[in-house]
This record gives structure tokens, sequence and C-alpha cells, in this order.
């Protein structure tokens, strides 16, 4: 029984497609008529080695004719079978469950074979080269074999006629790319298996690469990337849209143009020399990129603090849905152009942000501004990040570059690395990176962080962050808010003074006082008798909630 089922495992199965376990046997694609069901049945029969069944009705004469196979191949003692479909034994048991279902050919540059990896039905996979003293036979060691990239000859001359390559992280996503008409080709071993020699056959190449979604697919991507971008390459990196890889994407329906671009190609700037007096001055200023008039633009920097239990958080929601929705967030009557905002939460749960954000676009919506499909978003991070560390680095940059917001929401910022908040070091290298992101999307950042303790009275403790006093040097804006008491809607310190705890670098006009609390509305509108609003009243178009006009 043993010799005839590696028949079936060891010859019949490396030829197939499509297979699958089925009871003691297997299902597998016809290769006799176009079969997209895998309606053909294999199994160990009690007088021939391998029983096929066609439920389209080719007979097993012609499969084993389409499998270039004989029935005497099929009965041979496996050391006289062509030992290209043959695998390692150990115990008399063949290696996997299921025999080989697939065998990837690496060849040299004229076309020599080099290796082979061999795929099983349980997704193991082994390797083996040539044994050169047995000629028919292999080796299941590479030792010292030269590797190269899988399909070169076909990645060589892709790259001279400067058609875009494609570089996935496994020989099967580089056959479906293929199917599809695309050179594509991946190095052996999958992820972080990368090797300096592989690079120089991409030199100057445009390069996309296919990146699995998880963290050692994304980390061989950048490694990548970098090894191509030292020799002149152009490189993006695609991330599926649906599922873990681009084999899932493609399988969904979807096109490689549909793919998720998490690392765009960058062209190298141009090195000028620096301008003299007369042609700094010379150089007419482009008008304000205003994302709320007179309130933020797209490159402000804006540091919100407030002691705990405040609303701080609910302000920062509400400015985000506002300008996602196209609303002035304290002026709704005002209508601005909606921009995209993405808020990466490091603190809150989903749980906890839906029942709010649920009450922001009910408000939003009562206003008659709603959100568009795609213009707010949200990723949840409440364990936090470490921008100290490269790969929460890289994480956040290709988040945020495939989202290309006008708005960034993130925090708080004790929650963007794992060192002492007083850490001067660590606050730099994570502020660092903040302005990295900023420059690459031209977006407005708005951080959350936590003021200092000053005993029970509240009007002895400073709005100013805790943490770094690099943070009170950074930000174009440092905003905090402070109790008042109770006042206009009649809950505890449902009033607030918003105080400038450093010098603004351009004016800006924030309201003075907010108050918390109408039902069903916008958490927080301008208090009532304070400039701004007495303002809005002497226009006659105070259409803040809760006034008249």
């Amino acid at each position: 029984m043993e010799q005839l089922m590696s028949a079936l495992t060891e010859v019949v199965l490396p030829k197939l497609d499509g297979i699958k376990k089925s009871g003691a046997g297997y299902m597998a694609r016809c290769p006799v008529h176009d079969d997209g069901s895998a309606s053909l049945s294999l199994g160990v029969g009690q007088e021939h080695p391998v029983v096929f069944h066609c439920h389209a009705g080719c007979r097993p004469d012609d499969i084993l004719s389409a499998l270039n196979l004989s029935w005497d191949d099929l009965t041979k003692p496996r050391d006289q079978v062509d030992d290209r479909f043959s695998q390692p034994r150990r115990n008399s048991q063949p290696f996997g469950a299921g025999g080989f279902v697939a065998r990837y050919e690496y060849r040299d540059e004229q076309g020599e074979l080099l290796f082979e990896v061999c795929r099983t039905a349980d997704k193991k996979f082994r390797q083996r080269k040539p044994d050169l003293a047995k000629p028919g036979n292999y080796v299941w060691s590479l030792g010292d074999t030269r590797r190269v990239l899988y399909r070169l000859p076909e990645l060589i001359e892709a790259v001279r006629n400067g058609e875009v390559v494609y570089l996935a992280e496994g020989e099967k996503d580089v056959e479906n790319l293929r199917k599809q008409g695309f050179a594509a080709s991946c190095n052996s071993g999958g992820a972080g298996k990368w090797r300096p020699e592989y690079t120089e056959f991409l030199r100057e190449a445009v390069v996309i690469i296919c990146a699995d979604k998880d963290e050692p697919g994304q980390a061989h991507a950048r490694q990548v990337r970098d090894a191509l971008l030292e020799v002149g390459a152009t490189v993006e990196i695609h991330e599926a849209k649906v599922g873990k890889d681009v084999s899932d994407h493609l399988a969904a329906g979807l096109g490689l143009d549909e793919m998720e671009t998490t690392w765009p190609y960058r062209k190298p700037a141009k090195v000028d020399l620096a301008p003299d007096l007369d042609e700094f001055l010379a150089i007419e200023d482009e008008p304000y990129d205003w994302l709320i008039p007179d309130l933020l633009e797209r490159g402000d920097r804006v540091l919100f603090t407030g002691f705990e239990g405040l609303g701080k958080t609910m302000i920062s929601r509400q400015v985000g849905i506002a300008i996602a929705a196209g609303a002035h967030p304290f002026l709704h009557h005002i209508k601005i152009p909606a921009q995209r905002v993405l808020v990466i939460d490091c603190e809150n749960t989903e749980r906890q942000n839906r029942r709010k954000y649920r009450e922001m676009r009910s408000a939003a919506n009562a206003e008659g501004n709603q959100v568009d499909k795609g213009m707010w978003r949200i990723i949840h991070r409440v364990d936090g990040l470490d921008l100290t560390k490269a790969a929460d680095t890289e994480w956040l940059m290709e988040r945020v570059t495939a989202h290309d917001p006008a708005m960034l929401i993130i925090g708080p910022f004790y929650k963007l690395h794992d060192a002492d908040m007083n850490d001067e070091k660590a606050a730099r290298r994570v502020i660092s990176v903040l302005d990295k992101i900023r420059a690459e999307v031209n977006c407005c950042l708005l951080i959350e962080a936590h003021a200092g303790h000053g005993g029970e009275d509240p009007s002895k403790r400073s709005v100013r962050p805790i943490g770094s006093s690099l943070l009170m040097r950074w930000p174009e804006f440092g905003i905090g808010i402070t109790p008042c008491g109770t006042t206009e809607t009649g809950g505890v310190n449902s009033t607030v003074e918003v105080k400038h705890w450093r010098g603004q670098r351009d004016k800006r006009d924030w309201p003075r006082w907010l108050t918390y609390g109408d039902p069903g509305r916008w958490p927080w509108k301008i208090a009532l008798g304070s400039p701004q609003a007495t303002k809005e009243q002497a226009k006659g178009k105070w259409l803040v909630q809760g006034g008249g006009s």
C-alpha cells in the first residue's frame, strides 16, 4: 500500500493544480478539460496504483496522457521513477501530508537549473539541487549552491525592456502575477531572506513590492526597498486591499491598480544653493492653506492639553468630525471645504469611541453636514506606539502616506514611546518622526497631552504638558483647557477657559471659553457671553448652539 500511495503523492499530485484533501483521497483540477472547480477525484485503488475519476467524463488514459505519464510509470519501484517528482523519505514515510503539490525551479542567467523549492499540500517547503554525481537524482540540501531570484532569466529581460517588475514574498504569488501578464519574481525562503547579490539585477529598474500584510512581510518589503534605492531603482510598496497577500487580492477579482500604496515613489529632491536676501524676499508667499479659516492650517502642529476628565478628547473628536463634514467646529453656520481626517487613537477602545462618535455624527447630520465615505478614518492602537523603534515608525509612515489626510489626530503623546516621559532623547525622536510625517503629506497635526498635577486646587494647576521640556518648544500652538466651575449648562465644570500655554507663532482665533453639554447637539459650543459669541451676535449670525438670532 505504501508503494501505491507514493505513486499518487510523489508522481501524480506534483503535476496537478488545485489539490485539496477529500476523505482518503484528493480532488484536483482535471488537466484534460478546462476545469475551474476541481472535478477530478484521485485515490489508491485495489487493482490500479491510482484511480482517476473525472466528474466531467474525461477518460483515465487521457488524463495520464495530459500528465505525460503512463500506467507503467505508476507501477515502477520508486528508485526507477524519474526523480524530478520524488521526495525525501524518513523512516519510509513521505515528507508532508499529501506529497508535493508544486515545484518551483530557480535557474541562473543562462537558464541552467540551480535548485528547486518544493511545496507540499500542507504548505511546507523543502529545497533540493540536482545531484551531479547521479544525473536525474537530487540532493535535499543546498549547501553552498548559488542563490538567485526566482525566474531570473525572465526578470533580466523585463528590466532590460523597461517593464515594471513586481516583487512578491513567495513563488505562488509570482505565478499568480505572471498569469496576469506581469513580470514578477521573489527570493527563496520568504520574508527576511533578501541577499545583497540579488539587488544588482534590479539596478535602475522600476519595481513594485507586493508586501504581505503582516509584520514580517512589511519588514521584508522595507528591507528590499532600502536595498533597491541604493542602486537607483524606482520603488513603491503596495499591499492587498483584500486578504493577506497579492494572491488573495487577485482572487477577490481586484486589479493590481486597486492595491493600497503604503510607500509611494519619491522623486529625488533637487539641490539648490541657499537664496540671498533679495532672492529670499522676492519670493511670493502662498496664501494660507486653511483647514478651518483663522483656526487651523495645513502644516500646523497643535499640542492640546487639559486636566483629566475635562473633555479635551471630545474637543479633538469634534474638530476631526467637523473638518471631515465641512463645518467649522464651533461656528457651525460657517461652511468649509471638507477634508480627509485620520485618527490614530492610542488610548481609547473601539467601543468607547463608537459611543462618542455616534453622537458626533448625529450632531453633524442635524446641521446638514454629513461626513462622506472615506473622509474620516480611525485606527486603534490601544497598546500604544513606540516611535523610537523603526518598526512602529515605518508602520505609522505607511498608514499616513496611504490615507493622505489633511489632518492627523494622534495620541496621547505619552503613548507614542515607551521611555520615561521626561526623557528628552525619546521625545526628540518622536517629534522627529511626527515632523517627517507632517512634511510628507502636508497635514495638520493635533496631538493630545496630559497636563501636570498641581494639588487639589485647580486654579494652581498648570496646563503645560507633562514630560520633556521639548514639548514646550516644539508646537506652533500649545492650547489647554481649565475649569471655570458650574455655569451655563448646569454641569460641574461645564464651561472651560481655553488658554495658550506657549506664545502663538501666528495669529489664530480660538474661542476664549467653551461650554459642554447640549444633549443631541455638538458637545462643545462657544460659551454665551464670551467675546466671540458677542461678536457673532452683533453680526446677526448667532447660530451657535444654544443661542438665538
